[in-house]
């Protein structure tokens, strides 16, 4: 199984992002000229809140990262984290969430709960028959958060 590490992003920033996540513009989120968005080829918002509401449901049951998550509305977790999508992959939605730098810094978020998050978020792609190319693309769109979200390791 093909290990994808950056999306701890998606489900830790419930409430936050960057402006990778944020910009509906960004490079990720086009397609070639004239093609479907990333957005539409994702199933448009109903598609993106089924993965979103499976990737939930086994972020809840990971026993490696669900500690995280006792005290959070998983409700409204994945409404941001559909909205988040949406907006990022060309769609229609509005994201106004916290930046991640400063939100995630208290958590001491460690590098392999943001990949345990990543084989959710993959697990959930797979449930839905998402195809390798818009996986890829979703996530070449959270990539560039890692670096906000995980702590840096100790020399």
């Amino acid at each position: 199984m093909r290990r994808w590490t950056p999306l701890l992003a998606l489900l830790v920033a419930c409430a936050s992002g960057s402006e990778a996540t944020r910009s509906s513009t960004s490079p990720a989120s086009a397609s070639t000229p004239g093609g479907p968005s990333l957005y539409e080829r994702l199933g448009r918002r109903p598609g993106i809140d089924a993965v979103m509401h499976t990737f939930v449901s086994n972020v809840g049951r990971d026993k490696r990262v669900n500690v995280r998550f006792m005290f959070v509305d998983l409700d409204v977790l994945q409404a941001h984290l559909t909205d988040q999508i949406c907006a990022a992959s060309g769609g229609p939605c509005t994201y106004s969430g916290r930046a991640m730098k400063p939100l995630h810094a208290p958590m001491h978020v460690r590098g392999a709960e943001f990949d345990a998050m990543g084989e959710d978020l993959v697990a959930a792609l797979k449930t839905h028959a998402v195809p390798e190319r818009e996986t890829k693309e979703l996530l070449a769109i959270i990539v560039s958060t890692r670096a906000d979200i995980v702590e840096p390791e100790s020399k």
